[in-house]
């Protein structure tokens, strides 16, 4: 997956969504608080996406 804006539309949409929901919880949960699983829940998307899309969201 590339970060530079060329995946695919569905990648591009769940990126926003880990992001946005990233940025909710960091607003009323302590970092080391987040779990995955909220994160995936607020992101409307499978546990298993996020842990698929991890890679890209640590480069």
């Amino acid at each position: 997956m590339n970060s530079n804006g060329t995946e695919d539309l569905r990648v591009q949409k769940t990126m926003t969504a880990i992001d946005q929901a990233f940025e909710e919880l960091i607003l009323t949960t302590d970092y080391e608080k987040i779990t995955v699983a909220e994160l995936a829940r607020r992101a409307r998307i499978n546990k298993k996406t996020f842990y698929v899309m991890a890679g890209s969201l640590l480069r």
